[in-house]
Formats: C-alpha cells, structure tokens, sequence
C-alpha cells in the first residue's frame, strides 16, 4: 500500500499543470493571445476591397440617398465605406505595433526605445479604436467634401447622429488610452524607481501620440479622398 501511494505521489509531481498541454492535438500557444499584426494582412485586404467597390460602384444602376446637404450616389458607395471603416479598424492594431517598430530602428536611444517598446505593448489594446476613429474622420472628411454648398445644410437630427458617433468613438478610444496607462502603472513606478527622469516619460508619450499621428492622419486623408472620389465625378 505504502508503494502504491508513492507511486502514485510521484505520478502526480510530474502530471502537467496545465490539462490543455496534456491533450492531444492542442497548441501550446491555444490560450495565448494573438500577435497585433496578425489582423493586418486582412485588414488591408478589406480596406483594399471598400475602395475598388467605391471605385466601380459609378457603373451600378441603384442609388441611395444621402442626408440633407449631400449628393445622392450609387448605392455601392455605402457599402464601399462600411468595408474600409472595418479595415481600419482591423489594421489598426497591427499599424499600431508596426508604429512601435518603427521608433526602434536605425540605433534608438532611451526615449525611441521606451517608446517604441509601449507601443507595441498597449498596440492590441489602442489600434483597435484609433482604426476606428480614423474611419469615422475618413467619413467626415468625405462627408465635407461632398456637401453641396448650393444645397440645404445639414438637419438637426443629421448633425445629432454624426456628434454622437463621433463621441463615442473618442470615448472609446480615450478610455483604452487611460486603461493601458493604468496597465503600465507598475512599469512606469519601477523605472521611476531606477532613476529615469519624469521628463522622459513625458516625452516618450508626447513621442508616441506623434508617431501616431503622422502615420494614421495621412493614411485617414488618402482613404477619404479615395472615397469620396466616385460621388465628386
């Protein structure tokens, strides 16, 4: 009896910890999140897709008819708009992380580097609304450009809806802003810690929101340009 309750002690020492590794056919990376550029290559597939639905919707018959102030266009145009605001927002994480490796190339220093390395930390957390946020802009800044300046402006009811989208997305991407600085609280304690200077982390962050910006305000710009170009024809 006292054998068998020893083997038994040792078999259960060496029993995984884990019952997803100790069954067949299931990865080790099954419960692991996956990588921010994994979502990318579709995203740029779709935002690809939008524009060439915008680009031939100018051959389609049927039409939709846009808010008070606008153009009524082909009804292909919506649906353009609709794939690339959801290919933004698939890219935008991996844009995101891709930001981050972009600040660490070329012999960083402190700064690049701590603020490349965030980046690509908080990249699966923030890309995803900052996407988001850059396709309603696209929207807005194709919504301007339609408007037809000889034509009624916009209702009230038009104007209420466009306020509430648009706050709602920067209130979603703000507080994915503040829920990966609580995230970082620890980090950023434990370099305090280490003498880094809060000059620094004010600057790595100030260095951030810029990469952010000049990478994500032109790509907004393009994909809005691109369409708003079937209805300005």
């Amino acid at each position: 009896a006292a054998a068998g309750a020893g083997a038994g002690v040792d078999g259960g020492a060496h029993a995984p910890a884990d019952p997803l590794a100790a069954a067949p056919g299931v990865s080790a990376t099954a419960g692991r999140d996956p990588h921010p550029t994994a979502a990318l290559p579709w995203g740029i597939s779709t935002l690809a897709a939008g524009l060439a639905v915008e680009a031939y919707a100018g051959h389609t018959t049927a039409t939709a008819d846009m808010p008070r102030g606008l153009t009524s266009g082909p009804l292909g145009v919506l649906l353009g708009w609709l794939l690339t605001a959801l290919g933004l927002a698939l890219a935008g994480p991996g844009l995101t992380h891709l930001c981050g490796r972009l600040l660490q190339t070329a012999r960083p220093g402190a700064l690049r580097l701590l603020a490349g390395r965030v980046l690509m930390e908080e990249s699966a957390r923030i890309g995803r609304p900052l996407g988001i946020v850059c396709g309603v802009a696209s929207a807005a800044y194709a919504t301007a450009a339609l408007q037809n300046p000889d034509g009624p402006t916009f209702g009230p009811l038009t104007t209420l809806g466009a306020l509430l989208v648009a706050g709602c997305t920067l209130a979603t991407l703000l507080t994915a802003a503040v829920e990966a600085k609580h995230a970082r609280a620890d980090t950023t304690a434990a370099l305090r810690r280490l003498g880094a200077p809060a000059v620094m982390l004010r600057a790595a962050a100030v260095l951030r929101a810029a990469t952010l910006v000049a990478v994500f305000a032109p790509l907004t710009v393009i994909v809005a340009a691109l369409a708003a170009q079937p209805l300005t024809r």
